[in-house]
Order: C-alpha cells, then structure tokens, then sequence
C-alpha cells in the first residue's frame, strides 16, 4: 500500500502555478473496498455513487498528531461528506483576529452556529434536516463523521465568489452576504477541500474546552485513542497508538474530485483572488 496523494486536476487544465502544492497526506493509506453505506443513527456517513468503486483509506491519528477539528456548520459538513460541496468559505470567529487553518489535515466538527435554512440553498434544510437539528452541547459525545485535507487555499474579498462558485457548494446567496458583512474589512478564506466519510464515527466527549467561538480545536490524546501516558507506561502507550486506526471512502472518486478541482480553478480565473500559502 502506499501513501495516498493529492489528485492533480485533469491534464491540461490547470497550471502548476494556480495549485496550493502540498506533501502527500501524512498516515493516510489507501486499498481498495467497498465503502460501507450505512454506520448507524448518531451521524450521517452516506458516501455518494461516485465513489462506489473507490479506495478505502487509513488514517492513523498518530501520524497527524495533534489531531486538528475544524468546525463547520453541520448540514455543510455532511454536504462535504456526500460530494455535493468542495469548497469553505470562511473568516474568523469571535475570539479569532482572522481566519487561519492550523492544519492541513483535521476532522470536521459539527456545529449549530448560524443555523438557518435560508443560508441553504432550495431543498438543502430538507436533506439534512438531522443535521439543522443538531445541538452539539446537548449530547454526551459529538459524532465525528468527517475528515479532510486542504487541496487549495486562497483569499477574496469579490462579492461573485459565491455566484461564480455555485456548482462548488450548497450555500444560499443569503450566506456571502453574511459571511461580507461580518468585519467587512477581512477578506474570506476560500478552502478547497477533499473530504472521507469515516466508516464508523469517532464519538468525542463533549467537553467544555471543545466549544466556544472558535475555528479550529486541537483534540485530546485520549479522545482519539493516543492515551496520554506517564514515562513507565511510555513504551506500551506508543505501541498501542501505533494501532489506532480509522477507515474512511472518499466522498469522490479521484476522477470526480479531480473534475471538481479543475471547475474551481477555471472559476477562479473569474474572481479577484489571493493564493494563500499554508
């Protein structure tokens, strides 16, 4: 098995120049498998029909240490997780100067913050209505379906960039006029994102240091089976975590993503953007 790479868009459509470069995918191993459809009651997993015929992948947690989680709203979340959404559009919360990604890998945390299905676009609220009902506080463990890895990253301030990314999410033209106003001085982060349905969901413990108005929380050793260890157990502690592993299906087959990394880049050719560097 090797290391899982990045997919490049189709040849001859994008330029080397127009691409964030990143280095393989630390601790993610891929083989093939059929993806499992259904994991239960406690999160949405619902790989989308493209990526039937898909690798599995193997993420070992102690290879991405500390683990990261991004919190995003939920229904966009599981949108990222069916394939129906590619891109992040985002600033900083309110405890935040600006928005900036600590990882470039992390699992996706569901929120409640700006509920409202008329950020949605026409029949969005209605799928996902188990995610708009979501009240992450109100449970004992939050249900981690997701994980994802930055593909691309850029800035704008051009008010088109939702308009001109329709394809690319599920978002209503409510949500940039939200997202503007909000320290209308910032500009938005513009994330591409790769995203895999976790084949069963890690249940975090839904702690206190885990809310708040705040993009991205580092997770506790133990919460995703790295058990923190006194120097005695040390040695054994290790050996364990080497073996904690999750297996996940893309939400896209590599041809399908691929196709979607290169729309976004011939739309962004359209837009006044930044490239970010990471």
């Amino acid at each position: 098995m090797g290391v899982l790479k990045i997919v490049p868009a189709a040849s001859g459509m994008m330029k080397s120049s127009d691409v964030h470069q990143h280095e393989p995918y630390a601790g993610l191993m891929q083989r093939r498998h059929r993806p499992v459809r259904g994991i239960g009651t406690k999160a949405r997993c619902r790989p989308s029909a493209a990526n039937a015929d898909a690798a599995v992948t193997t993420i070992r947690p102690a290879d991405v240490q500390p683990v990261q989680c991004l919190k995003e709203w939920a229904p966009v979340c599981a949108a990222l997780g069916d394939g129906l959404q590619t891109v992040l559009l985002r600033k900083g919360g309110i405890r935040e100067p600006t928005f900036t990604p600590k990882a470039q890998q992390f699992l996706l945390f569901p929120t409640a913050f700006h509920s409202q299905a008329q950020l949605l676009k026409p029949g969005i609220a209605e799928r996902y209505q188990q995610e708009m009902q979501l009240e992450p506080q109100q449970l004992q463990h939050i249900p981690l379906a997701y994980f994802a890895a930055i593909t691309g990253a850029w800035t704008t301030m051009d008010s088109q960039v939702l308009q001109q990314l329709d394809p690319l999410h599920v978002l209503a033209a409510g949500f940039i006029e939200t997202r503007l106003k909000w320290r209308s001085r910032e500009p938005l982060t513009l994330l591409e994102l790769r995203a895999w349905v976790l084949q069963q969901p890690l249940q975090l413990p839904a702690r206190e240091q885990y809310f708040g108005c705040f993009s991205f929380v580092e997770l506790l050793p133990e919460d995703v089976g790295l058990a923190d260890s006194t120097a005695a157990e040390a040695s054994a502690a290790s050996a364990a975590a080497a073996g904690v592993a999750w297996e996940a299906a893309p939400a896209l087959s590599d041809a399908a993503f691929a196709e979607k990394q290169a729309l976004l880049r011939q739309r962004l050719q359209q837009l006044d953007v930044q490239k970010l560097v990471l």
